[in-house]
């Protein structure tokens, strides 16, 4: 298993580095196709527990936010949301009146995913927008990809102590350190090497440090659904690795960290 996930990790490493070189509609479409596909994925996930929620609600709304970002007409998401929720209403009451169960219920479950997934991944294509932003994605991307790496590596090797043992019974508290002195370390140097003056060492410490804490939720969150549904996977897309949404789920919350300490702080 290991073996496979190096193999597909060193041929799609350097595809998405591509992509986010070329950025333009190349890095925001693929950013839309992988949310688009997540959605999805989470929709066959709740299915898989019996639940029913509308695909094309999840799909909307995540289509509606990549759409406010890239066109930059962040005045399109109240109004979009609330023609989305209205018709998402009308659905549920059209489905109560032909025999669902639960259709509110279902409602619920749909508008939380597209709403998770377009939201906060519509904040990779604001990333790759900024100045600089083709380095400061990679710089994002790297910090996750290293603290999961070191999370994984130190807890296989001395984890004890089951951080999540209900929601993901591998990961352990030893594994979270491990990741976030990973993050610490790779963002402090990322920053040393970018050659952006506004990204100072500390600020690529503390980037490091936010998505080291916090990237953990995004992880732990994708988990619980799982466990709730019973399933291991999200898909079987991207063999050793799962599917989409087993991939994105850190990298959904740390980029929404790491955009808006980048606008809050350092561009």
């Amino acid at each position: 298993m290991l073996k496979t996930r190096a193999l597909v990790a060193a041929v799609a490493l350097p595809i998405l580095v591509v992509v986010i070189v070329l950025g333009g509609w190349w890095f925001a479409l693929v950013v839309l196709a992988a949310l688009l596909l997540a959605g999805d994925e989470y929709v066959r996930l709740l299915r898989h527990g019996d639940h029913r929620p509308p695909g094309w609600l999840v799909l909307g709304l995540i289509a509606l936010a990549w759409g406010a970002v890239w066109f930059e007409h962040p005045d399109w998401r109240e109004p979009g949301l609330m023609g989305l929720l209205i018709l998402g209403m009308f659905a549920a009451i059209w489905g109560m009146e032909h025999g669902e169960t639960q259709p509110i219920h279902n409602l619920a479950l749909a508008a939380f995913g597209g709403v998770y997934l377009g939201w906060l991944g519509s904040t990779l294509v604001a990333v790759r927008m900024l100045d600089d932003g083709a380095i400061l994605t990679m710089v994002l991307y790297g910090c996750v990809i290293v603290s999961d790496s070191g999370a994984y590596f130190v807890g296989r090797q001395w984890g004890r102590h089951r951080l999540s043992p209900r929601v993901s019974p591998k990961k352990s508290w030893e594994g979270y350190a491990g990741g976030i002195v990973s993050g610490i370390a790779f963002g402090a140097l990322a920053a040393a090497v970018a050659g952006i003056d506004a990204l100072s060492v500390a600020h690529g410490a503390a980037i490091g440090l936010l998505i080291g804490v916090l990237g953990t939720v995004g992880d732990l969150g994708i988990s619980a659904i799982k466990r709730q549904v019973g399933a291991k996977d999200s898909s079987h897309l991207i063999p050793g690795h799962g599917g989409i949404l087993d991939r994105t789920d850190s990298v959904l919350v740390s980029a929404a960290i790491g955009y808006y300490y980048l606008i809050w702080f350092v561009v």
